[in-house]
């Protein structure tokens, strides 16, 4: 399968304009035509047709499309592979939450690096199903995840956990401890977001205690953990986030940490891998770090 062309349809979906990506791709619309034509003649479908809204991926092309973002990837990787071979550099992918992969993770691997000057580190964030997805299929190296692994392809550990804390601007008038029922009378801002798992932690322990997370007056929902810190800084209401998140905000207090009875969110952390036999040395020397030092060279 040509891999230009390949790209050429997924461009156009994602733009419903042949015309549009000739322009971005500097080529005609014959010859941008006819790549897309020899994909169709190879597959023996119709990608796409033409609509009022423009060009549409036909039920071929929906397929086409759900699968080439994968094998478009795997060549990205192959090729920083190859890249990696020629100038003797170690290039080790990494994905992990929205608030490991921002705050937490690059201090562990600025120490990593110091021990193994050569590997080079590559950061995503995703959600944990995501993660191990990637995993499986060879996309990225290792992972960290809030939930443990469940496939016999993969090795796990846990090596510790993240505290998740329950904020409020410092000068806000709730108490510095509640009750967990205390939830219900106080505004709060909701961080909801695929690559964390707070939202539905919280829904799941909320339902431990008999209440729901509608009864809680949520404000709004955000999907972005400066999203949630500007709503705390101006006193819109309280949230719930990462320690290591707001931990600068605390020692400058400007925010305070409101302590909730019997309601523990703080979630265990987990390095994942592929199967020992199928890691290379590298990411073996990154995973074993990981599972020697744990929680304690988190910053």
């Amino acid at each position: 399968m040509n891999l230009t062309a390949l790209e050429y349809f997924r461009e156009v979906v994602e733009t419903k304009s042949i015309s549009k990506v000739a322009t971005i791709r500097h080529i005609s619309q014959s010859a941008l035509s006819q790549n897309i034509q020899k994909l169709e003649d190879e597959l023996g479908f119709s990608l796409l047709e033409r609509s009022n809204r423009g060009v549409e991926p036909t039920d071929a092309g929906k397929i086409l499309f759900k699968h080439s973002g994968t094998m478009l990837r795997v060549l990205e990787k192959m090729k920083e592979e190859l890249e990696s071979l020629h100038y003797s550099m170690e290039n080790i992918r990494i994905n992990g939450s929205l608030s490991l992969v921002d705050y937490s993770l690059p201090c562990v691997l600025y120490k990593v690096k110091k021990k193994y000057p050569s590997y080079n580190f590559e950061m995503h964030a995703r959600s944990n199903m995501d993660s191990m997805n990637d995993l499986i299929n060879d996309l990225t190296d290792l992972c960290f995840v809030t939930e443990e692994p469940c496939d016999d392809r993969l090795d796990f550990a846990h090596i510790g956990k993240e505290r998740i804390v329950l904020v409020a601007n410092s000068q806000s008038r709730i108490p510095d401890i509640i009750d967990v029922k205390d939830l219900l009378k106080h505004e709060m801002v909701l961080l909801d977001d695929e690559a964390l798992t707070i939202s539905s932690f919280i829904k799941h322990k909320l339902k431990d205690v008999g209440l729901t997370i509608d009864k809680i007056p949520i404000m709004f929902k955000v999907d972005s953990i400066p999203a949630a810190k500007s709503s705390i800084s101006n006193n819109l209401g309280i949230c719930f986030l990462p320690y290591m998140a707001v931990k600068k905000e605390l020692y400058e207090k400007k925010y305070k940490i409101v302590e909730v009875n019997q309601f523990d969110l703080d979630f265990k952390i987990y390095v994942v891998s592929q199967k020992k036999c199928n890691r290379n040395r590298s990411v073996e020397d990154v995973y074993n770090y990981f599972v020697e030092n744990g929680e304690k060279d988190f910053c």
